[in-house]
């Protein structure tokens, strides 16, 4: 009887079946690319580091180092990289990038991809380079041009296109020149001051040897200020990086899911409906409740299953295209395969969606008494039903037992489940104001056809509140999303504008002052700051040394007490900082605590310390004692440089230090001039310019946004589906209104206009309430979560709500083609 029934309606029971289509793909797709990445990070983890082991430090290693790692027996590669102005000798345009140096047969694990393959080879000898490949390209450098690095020209041997540890992302935020670590100390880039970072790459034979190893560096790194890093390491630091975007995505996927569940819900709520008669039939002929239950519920669980298969199995599709279309951001090289763990995922939800989804409409079916053939119009009694009950409590249970499977929290998956509730509910209530609105507002002196367009909106089954929330949510995602993304790159935007410098210049030798100023001043730029920067590090703090605290349990983290710290000297404050408690830094002649310095507000409270606590600095081996008598609240971004701790002049003037100096150029030609003479005159000295920092933000967020609007198109085509769903389940009601329609007169090309002006009502509707739900969840979101500055740009705004309207549109269209052509002959002898 199922089967029967069933082939007589398969184009309608088929939107059902799409409706959860579209979800299970969005989420066995994401669920598949996640397994990939972690059976990619358990195969290849040491291609990640390169090595076993990697010690790193910000100064030359002791000759304790070597002794020890000599001791062990074991292979090493070394590098040193530090921020450095390179100029391109072909073209005269200069740029901040890293300059690495390397020694020794690096990678020892995975390999470096160069274009040409010899292109290493050459760098070990000396005098070349190579080039980031991103960077070679944005720059027009091929192999056999020249660089400037420091005082030193080289030849471009050739560009890096993989290297472990590297990335299209890495190369974007640091884009990277590669030299022989015996070149980069030729360069003259290396001056007091110089901010380098050294790592010794160490290969192992076994792991037990690995083990051992890192238990002889242990106390070696405490006594050194040294660091280490391990292949699990790195696996787990990457490993939990994943994670915690596969949960972001993966959630995205699950509104897709409960979308199709809401499109699931309601098709077979109405086709419920619509069966009542044949129920009734059913039911006068000696059938039960149970049985009439079980045909229609047949219908749909094996549509379900089937839809499920069908759904995991583009999800599968969509999981090979991801790692082709989005391979530059990603870290390692997927391999094609099916993950038949997300599969069977998807299809063992599927299956649940398909039973709860559809327990609830179709409980009703139950119900129906003999009487309905008699009278149509018949309504029973309400009933109490075990079944719709425990169907209510598994579908509020679904979502978050869902959502925590997907987190691996059950926090977390109930706090996503009560924001989705949130956010629908959101949707309905402003559908249903706007609804509201309509209706007390109707437009009764327009035109026939745009009112009898609107009047369908109210048509009973029409479904038009349910279908605005299930547009519009896929739209508020990428609106909100658009909302977010403008308002965080205008506030970056805003504070360099707002900024009075936009150049920072650093690493300035104190010989070399009075040149930069010269410089600055040459090329009629203004001289925003100059300022001196002293390295030290923390020896003691409120009486007690640094070794002290490390060994107590302490809430103090541990860089913040062994990290080096850059502080300056002067007497005032600047534009960007504000003393909310005590008093200014300033020295005090004669006494025994002479020094006091002011700290920022954040470490204050990371130190734990308070106005009157004493520390004591080592500054290049002289212990300097000081003691906190102001803390003062900092703007970072604003008008850099800006410290953690400020003293008075006469406790550092005598002091090593390196000076910063920071000015504005707007013009692009000047800023190319002024940069390729500070390189020439000065190499050591590096430049950042904010501008270009504002370009890598803007292009980080689009290519973030990419795949976050890839997600949320899952969302709006679930949406697209459920109002194809609709349209064809509310076909034959259509029908018979357009019979009447004909009968009076009215012309097809009215009906058509009829028809495109409904669903240009309800993309308009749609789009307008994911506009005002995105712009109020925006504010809130801006001001109390991102605190910045709302941006709406409301150009591209317009042009996703003007996508969606058009969507809603061609899609209503599409599927009423028959219910246009259906002449009333045709639809009366169907009724006979």
């Amino acid at each position: 009887m199922a089967w029967r029934d069933g082939r007589h309606n398969f184009s309608r029971l088929f939107l059902f079946m799409a409706a959860l289509v579209t979800g299970i793909a969005a989420v066995v797709a994401i669920s598949s690319l996640n397994y990939s990445l972690q059976d990619e990070l358990d195969r290849n983890a040491k291609e990640l580091l390169g090595a076993d082991l990697v010690i790193n430090g910000n100064k030359k290693f002791d000759t304790i180092w070597t002794k020890l790692l000599d001791k062990a027996n074991v292979k090493v590669a070394k590098d040193a990289d530090m921020p450095s102005m390179v100029l391109f000798m072909n073209t005269g345009n200069s740029r901040l990038v890293k300059v690495t140096g390397l020694e020794g047969p690096f990678p020892f694990y995975g390999e470096m991809i160069t274009k040409p393959a010899d292109a290493y080879s050459k760098v070990q000898a000396g005098n070349f380079v190579m080039l980031d490949e991103s960077l070679a390209s944005q720059y027009e450098v091929s192999s056999g041009d020249s660089i400037k690095v420091g005082t030193k020209i080289f030849i471009v041997s050739g560009v890096v296109s993989k290297i472990p540890g590297g990335g299209a992302l890495t190369s974007t935020l640091a884009p990277a020149v590669y030299v022989s670590l015996s070149a980069l100390d030729s360069t003259g880039l290396i001056q007091f001051g110089s901010r380098i970072g050294y790592s010794i790459y160490v290969k192992t034979k076994t792991d037990k040897e690995t083990q051992n190893l890192i238990e002889q560096i242990k106390p070696l790194t405490k006594k050194t200020g040294n660091s280490f890093e391990t292949v699990e390491g790195r696996k787990e630091g990457l490993g939990e990086s994943f994670r915690s975007v596969y949960r972001f995505f993966s959630l995205l996927a699950f509104v897709a899911l409960i979308l199709g569940c809401i499109g699931v819900a309601s098709s077979v709520h109405i086709y419920a409906r619509e069966k009542r008669d044949e129920v009734a039939m059913l039911r006068c002929v000696g059938s039960s409740g149970w049985q009439a239950f079980n045909i229609y519920f047949i219908q749909v669980f094996v549509l379900g299953i089937v839809g499920s298969i069908i759904g995991s199995a583009l999800g599968v599709a969509i999981h090979q295209i991801i790692p082709v279309a989005f391979k530059e951001y990603l870290p390692l090289k997927i391999a094609f395969s099916v993950s038949w763990r997300a599969v069977g995922e998807g299809i063992l939800i599927g299956a649940i969606v398909s039973v709860l989804f559809t327990v609830l409409p179709l409980v009703s079916v139950r119900f129906v008494p003999p009487l309905t053939v008699l009278r149509a119009d018949f309504v029973p009694g309400r009933i109490f039903s075990k079944t719709r009950l425990t169907a209510i409590v598994l579908i509020i249970l679904f979502p978050i037992l869902a959502a925590a499977y997907q987190t691996k929290s059950f926090v977390s998956g109930g706090l996503f489940s009560a924001g989705i509730a949130l956010a629908l509910g959101c949707l309905v209530l402003v559908a249903t104001s706007l609804l509201y609105l309509i209706r007390r507002f109707f437009p009764t002196k327009a035109s026939f056809i745009f009112r009898h367009a609107l009047s369908n909106l109210f048509r009973p089954n029409n479904q038009t509140r349910m279908l605005m929330v299930t547009i519009g949510l896929g739209a508020f995602i990428i609106s909100i999303l658009n909302i977010i993304q403008g308002s965080l790159l205008n506030q970056v935007e805003f504070k360099g504008n707002k900024n009075q410098s936009n150049t920072i210049l650093f690493d300035i030798q104190t010989n070399q002052k009075d040149g930069v100023i010269k410089l600055v001043s040459e090329n009629h730029l203004p001289l925003n700051q100059i300022v001196p920067i002293i390295t030290c590090r923390l020896s003691e703090l409120k009486g007690r040394t640094i070794e002290a605290i490390q060994k107590d349990t302490t809430t103090i983290p541990e860089w913040a007490l062994t990290r080096e710290y850059r502080v300056t000297y002067r007497d005032s404050l600047t534009g960007s900082e504000e003393l909310v408690k005590g008093v200014l830094h300033h020295f005090e002649k004669g006494k025994k605590d002479s020094v006091f310095v002011t700290i920022s507000e954040r470490m204050q409270e990371t130190l734990r310390v308070k106005i009157g606590d004493s520390l004591v600095f080592n500054v290049q081996g002289v212990p300097v004692k000081a003691n906190i008598c102001g803390i003062r609240k900092v703007d970072w971004p604003k008008d850099p440089p800006n410290f953690i701790f400020v003293f008075p002049k006469e406790a550092l003037a005598n002091a090593p230090q390196i000076w910063v100096a920071a000015t504005r150029v707007d013009d692009p030609k000047q800023a190319a001039k002024f940069q390729q003479m500070l390189v020439m005159n000065f190499p050591n000295v590096s430049l950042i310019d904010l501008r270009l920092i504002l370009s890598t933000v803007n292009e980080l967020f689009e290519k973030i946004g990419l795949v976050v609007r890839f997600l949320a198109l899952f969302s709006i085509v679930t949406g697209l589906v459920v109002l194809a769903g609709a349209v064809i389940n509310s076909k034959f009601v259509r029908i018979k209104e357009n019979v009447l329609l004909r009968t009076i007169g009215a012309r097809t090309s009215q009906i058509v206009k009829i028809t495109l002006i409904e669903y240009g009502y309800l993309g308009l509707f749609s789009a307008l309430t994911a506009l005002l739900l995105s712009l109020g969840g925006g504010w809130l979101l801006t001001k109390f979560f991102f605190e910045v500055q709302l941006a709406a740009n409301f150009t591209e705004l317009l042009i996703i709500s003007i996508g969606v309207i058009v969507l809603t549109v061609l899609i209503g269209w599409f599927n009423s083609r028959e219910v246009i052509n259906t002449s009333p002959l045709q639809a009366l002898r169907r009724e006979g």
